[in-house]
């Protein structure tokens, strides 16, 4: 299997990732909760392609492909918690659920070629 590092997938899961993380310790003094669980919830998504890339077949990958999809349908969920309780101002989380829209969509055209 070659190395995940080079999946577009990863690289911009990665980032964003890194970016939600930064952006949760902005109100993790009001809400630790659901800072942790973007957080959690975007270094899934990367830590799952990764964890894949090691399976020994495509459809193994793909169920990893999968789990990372969920991920980034949960952190959307938890995008949208923040703004709707006024902790981030609607220009932010516009940019953060684009890029994990961006994300998951590259992940469902991934899984559909290893399937």
């Amino acid at each position: 299997m070659s190395n995940f590092r080079k999946i577009q997938a990863w690289q911009k899961a990665h980032v964003l990732a890194l970016d939600c993380a930064s952006f949760a310790g902005r109100f993790a003094r009001k809400r630790r909760g659901l800072a942790d669980q973007i957080t959690r919830a975007a270094d899934a998504i990367p830590s799952h392609i990764a964890e894949g890339r090691g399976c020994a077949t495509d459809a193994d990958f793909a169920r990893y492909i999968t789990m990372a999809i969920k991920e980034a349908n949960e952190l959307e969920s938890h995008l949208q918690r923040v703004v709707d309780s006024g902790l981030c101002p609607q220009s932010e989380h516009a940019r953060l659920t684009a890029a994990t829209v961006e994300v998951r969509k590259m992940l469902i055209g991934f899984r559909k070629r290893l399937q």
